[in-house]
């Protein structure tokens, strides 16, 4: 669509952030500086959904305790005109479905979802926002996933046995570029309260439905451009050891939220939005074209979930 050209030009990085001030701190300053705008970064947006703590000034993030600058080398005060726009986005509910709230004022079209905890490089963050713009109605991101069939439940599978089918159908919104329509899709009325609600009791899931919604809003049109893209990039997970997504029993609840969420959609009459496609042919490869045996994950510790080996 060239009437969408004005608005590709750069994007937006929303931050899902609780409780994490020196994690956050560090985000901010690696999305807003050491990439910022050079990298196409327009806007970072911080979703505060601490009810408990007001929310930090904006040029809080590039101080140190005594409110002075963190660095003051020369290389660094260059940085200052680096430097992205910042807004807190102060939430009046303490819920994971408010990272996908639509955004008042928002300025482009491509908006990457990333958690606080998760570093994407500065050219890996352009190679994302260049695989988006050619694939701007998908998913395009960096943790590939895949769900399989398996009776009356739906099984997750992290990136190993993604990667030994040669099979994707889910990019997770910690580290994803999506649509900005995708936020309005997901707060309005016409997508189900029940899945807003599961993900509330659960605290867990509102990256699946998500990929429900963009799968659901695209399966009438299936081609490459709207099918979800692995970008190969170097992404580091600082709070690997700490998070959600390490605890135990995180393997089955999300194949239980799969399950669950997909139930509501057959009860509305809608199917299971979720469909394969093959790993290596939406695959952003670094050393494009390559070879099939040369994908691999942006994250070493993507080949070490072992509970999926068995699967």
């Amino acid at each position: 669509d060239h009437g969408q050209e004005t608005t590709f030009s750069g994007f937006a990085v929303v931050v899902n952030t609780f409780k994490r001030p020196e994690m956050l701190q560090d985000a901010i300053i690696h999305y807003a500086e050491t990439c910022g705008k050079k990298s196409g970064v327009q806007h970072v947006y911080i979703v505060w959904c601490d009810l408990s703590e007001e929310p930090p000034s904006s040029q809080s993030f590039f101080e140190g305790s005594n409110g002075s600058n963190l660095r003051n080398s020369s290389a660094t005060k260059k940085n200052i005109f680096n430097r992205s726009h910042i807004n807190i986005m102060k939430m009046e509910k303490d819920s994971l479905n408010s990272r996908f709230l639509p955004i008042s004022g928002l300025q482009t079209d491509g908006v990457f979802m990333v958690d606080d905890d998760v570093r994407v490089d500065c050219l890996s963050l352009k190679r994302g926002f260049e695989a988006w713009k050619q694939h701007s109605d998908a998913l395009v991101g960096y943790y590939p996933r895949w769900h399989e069939q398996n009776g009356k439940e739906i099984i997750y599978h992290t990136y190993l046995k993604s990667m030994l089918k040669n099979k994707l159908s889910i990019i997770l919104t910690k580290a994803s570029f999506l649509h900005s329509k995708y936020l309005e899709l997901y707060s309005n009325e016409n997508h189900p309260q029940e899945i807003k609600d599961y993900v509330d009791a659960n605290r867990n899931c509102e990256d699946i439905a998500m990929a429900m919604i963009v799968a659901n809003s695209t399966k009438h049109a299936r081609g490459t451009s709207s099918y979800p893209v692995y970008v190969e990039g170097n992404v580091w997970d600082k709070g690997l050891f700490g998070g959600i997504s390490t605890g135990s029993g995180h393997f089955q609840s999300r194949t239980t939220c799969l399950t669950e969420i997909s139930k509501i959609y057959e009860q509305k009459g809608w199917g299971d939005p979720l469909f394969d496609v093959t790993l290596t042919d939406q695959t952003w490869r670094q050393h494009f074209p390559g070879y099939w045996w040369q994908v691999r994950p942006s994250n070493l510790f993507e080949w070490f979930p072992s509970a999926d080996f068995f699967m």
